[in-house]
């Protein structure tokens, strides 16, 4: 399988929300709880595009996924978001705290289904580290509980550690921490 791990360009706006609203709630196991965020607009994924992370997969012109990853206050305008900014401020990983100036928001991060498996959610994660790591160390996501896959899926192949399990408007999630200079080959 050949594909393209690239930045986001602004053409791939419009297919970018397309995916995001029709894949939001995917991987959760209880179908009708929805997460506790929302499916960006075009301008936000604009917005994503130039001023903050986005990286794509692409097979032969087609977007078969995506990874984002953006400064705090993009989302701090989210009560989940803010309740995570707060939690942060506790934390510590690396030997060092963690804080907003030296973390960024990682996710959503989407592979088409019959993609995966091959090698794209690695090389989506190690590109987005690639670029973030100049302006951040460290890149921080929660996942919801009850989110199997995608929980193994970031331990085990994003190079990903718990912080801490948390709730939310009661749902659980687990805040996950990356170093932006480890690559997730070497695991």
């Amino acid at each position: 399988m050949l594909f393209t791990i690239r930045k986001g360009a602004l053409t791939d706006a419009a297919a970018i929300v397309q995916l995001e609203r029709k894949h939001i709630n995917d991987e959760l196991s209880q179908p009708a709880a929805a997460l506790h965020a929302h499916s960006f607009t075009l301008n936000e994924v604009k917005t994503l595009i130039n001023l903050h992370w986005l990286v794509v997969a692409e097979d032969q012109g087609k977007i078969i996924g995506y990874v984002v990853a953006a400064k705090w206050a993009f989302f701090s305008s989210q009560p989940l978001y803010r309740h995570i900014i707060q939690r942060i401020k506790f934390a510590d990983a690396y030997g060092c705290a963690l804080l907003t100036t030296n973390t960024c928001q990682y996710g959503p991060v989407w592979i088409n289904p019959s993609y995966r498996g091959q090698g794209i959610f690695e090389a989506l994660v190690n590109e987005l580290k690639h670029q973030v790591k100049a302006t951040y160390p460290f890149m921080v996501t929660f996942i919801s509980a009850d989110n199997v896959r995608s929980l193994a899926a970031h331990k085990n192949k994003a190079a990903m550690h718990v912080l801490e399990d948390f709730t939310f408007e009661q749902r659980d999630y687990q805040l996950l921490v990356t170093d932006t200079h480890q690559s997730t080959e070497a695991n």
